[in-house]
């Protein structure tokens, strides 16, 4: 059995006396529309009632009315000050009347229990439950009173209000706390989006410093091979010249090391099979667009004569626009089924361009065709939602566009996606090339 603390009974009775103790309703026009409509109605009603059940005058019913509407307006801004003004109109109408007839309610009025119903059911939207306990217990005793004033109690004339005076605020409670929970869970959601678009950029990042770290372990092995090499390749070199190759050497073994330690770490979850696989460049697409053919898709590659030769555009660029196009051909496998794609790879000394289109896609497709999931796989990446036919999918949140946005960003570029008026979808990407003075990289390192 719960024991009730007296400090607890205490904080109750201060909240129910408070006029500020209740918070009031949110601001909003319909609420305010739907209380007036509730004391105009209980206004009218009320008039009618006590004039023609309880044998009041118009004037007194006027003012009797009036008075038991007003605090359905007030308990929008007072919920408690307004329960309390209501509950003293109902016992100021109840004690001078008298019913016509033993049918109608007393010391409660059916108009009395409207106004006394709507705010307490005001005020179970915005106190705790105890608060709205104590007022219920609080209506209960005022009515007892009334009815003990007049004689011996009468269970038949307090049991209506009592019931509805305890169901009004329930339901009211109830309806509340489902708007609250359909608040919060929205709220979740909203965080949880925001969480998987962060883990899923974390994960794009993750893959894509992976893949870096094989390119610059290649750049660091051919420093080593060098700086080790000089002393033999070039003749009467100073003994402070060989010294420095040698320290040369020495921190590049040292950071091929620490590099090993990082990738350790970041492709610890990774499939074993691919972690000293060598990346691939833009020799490479032809043998992609190839086993698009092979898992069913309709691709063309077409490569201009003014692309630099693939020694003059370095390992990350290569790499880079590899990766945009098998991103690009394994979600359009995915979200546009029978489309045709086109693949545009134009450049000059100054950028390489990237250009993939694909028309709209066929109505359906047959089981096994190239919108299967094992078409995506075949071009060797997982399918990730972010090519789709609709104005929507050029906002972006599959992992595809994401990687696509972080390896240009990483390059300084630029990348446009957009849905094509007939259906279709374009991405279009440009790299940006070093000066021709840089020294040229190879074409596809593999791992250190």
């Amino acid at each position: 059995m719960k024991i009730v603390r007296p400090s607890t009974l205490v904080a109750t009775l201060r909240e129910t006396v408070s006029p500020g103790s209740v918070a009031a309703l949110p601001p909003g026009r319909r609420s305010t529309r739907v209380l007036f409509v509730l004391a105009l109605a209980g206004a009218v009603a009320g008039w009618l009632d006590l004039y023609q059940h309880y044998d009041v005058s118009g004037a007194g019913a006027t003012i009797a009315a009036i008075a038991r509407a007003a605090p359905i307006l007030l308990c929008r801004y007072r919920p408690l000050a307004a329960w309390w003004l209501a509950l003293a109109a109902a016992i100021a109408t109840a004690l001078p009347t008298h019913p016509v007839s033993d049918s109608e309610p007393w010391p409660w009025a059916v108009t009395s229990v409207w106004s006394l119903v709507v705010v307490l059911s005001v005020i179970a939207l915005r106190a705790p439950r105890r608060v709205s306990v104590a007022l219920w217990l609080i209506l209960i005793a005022a009515g007892t009173a009334l009815v003990l004033s007049r004689g011996p109690v009468q269970l038949d004339a307090l049991l209506p209000v009592t019931i509805l005076s305890a169901l009004a605020p329930l339901t009211a409670e109830a309806i509340g706390g489902r708007s609250a929970a359909q608040r919060r869970l929205v709220v979740v959601e909203e965080i949880s989006q925001a969480e998987h678009a962060r883990r899923t950029l974390l994960e794009e990042r993750t893959r894509i410093a992976r893949e870096l770290h094989d390119v610059v372990a290649h750049h660091m092995s051919v420093i080593t091979v060098q700086a080790d090499s000089a002393p033999y390749r070039i003749a009467d070199l100073p003994p402070a010249a060989v010294d420095e190759f040698a320290s040369i050497a020495a921190e590049a073994r040292r950071s091929l090391t620490e590099m090993r330690r990082l990738l350790h770490v970041l492709r610890r979850d990774t499939d074993a099979d691919t972690e000293h696989s060598p990346q691939p460049g833009l020799a490479e697409l032809p043998v992609l667009i190839e086993t698009a053919h092979r898992a069913g898709l309709d691709a063309h590659l077409s490569v201009a004569d003014t692309v630099p030769a693939p020694d003059r555009v370095p390992v990350g660029v290569q790499l880079s626009a590899y990766r945009l196009v098998q991103e690009s051909l394994s979600n359009v496998v995915r979200h546009a089924r029978g489309a045709t794609v086109r693949v545009h790879v134009t450049g000059d000394a100054a950028a390489l361009r990237i250009t993939v289109v694909n028309s709209a896609p066929e109505a359906a497709e047959p089981a096994g065709a190239s919108g299967t999931p094992g078409a995506a796989k075949a071009l060797g990446r997982p399918v990730e939602p972010h090519l789709q036919t609709s104005a929507a999918a050029a906002a972006g949140t599959g992992h595809g566009l994401i990687g696509m946005r972080e390896r240009v960003a990483m390059l300084a570029g630029e990348l446009h996606t957009e849905a094509l008026p007939d259906g279709g979808f374009r991405v279009a990407a440009m790299l940006p090339l070093p000066p021709a003075d840089t020294t040229p990289a190879p074409t596809t390192p593999g791992a250190a």
